[in-house]
């Protein structure tokens, strides 16, 4: 019963008590009637403000996931093309550090919005880091590599 339905409900309900109460007999009837169209009308609103609180909230977290998301996939493609070809070029791997660096952007923010702090990532220090990682991780496959060849 959509909450318009109710509403009306709740309005019968009251004008149906109003008319037993003018007898004396239909008193104790008109409460209870009045007081279960009046439950019904809070009921009803309380249920229309939690629901418009609760759709905004889905709404403001897909609009803050849905990037992240898409930021986490161009990372892995582009690793796994580089990672394919056993080589990177220095604009492949400045692309995949702009990509992830973005993408560590939206996942702080989204850590923020769940613990409510204020999303300030430092983005020289997540390149950094991510620098050394990733350096780390291609000087093993390099020498994986060059002791493979001896």
């Amino acid at each position: 019963m959509s909450a318009g339905g109710k509403s009306l409900l709740s309005a019968i309900f009251s004008s149906a008590s109003l008319g037993s109460a003018l007898s004396v007999v239909g008193l104790p009837a008109t409460i209870t009637v009045g007081g279960v169209g009046g439950g019904f009308a809070l009921a009803s609103s309380g249920l229309i403000i939690a629901s418009k609180k609760l759709d905004s909230k889905i709404k403001k977290h897909q609009e803050i996931v849905t990037p992240a998301i898409a930021k986490r996939d161009t990372v892995d493609r582009l690793l796994s093309k580089a990672l394919s070809k056993n080589q990177i070029s220095d604009g492949e791997f400045q692309m995949i550090m702009t990509e992830y660096s973005q993408y560590n952007v939206l996942k702080d923010a989204v850590r923020a919005k769940l613990t409510r702090q204020s999303s300030r990532p430092d983005v020289e220090k997540i390149k950094k880091d991510l620098r050394v990682d990733i350096e780390a991780d291609y000087r093993k496959k390099i020498n994986a590599i060059t002791a493979g060849l001896n």
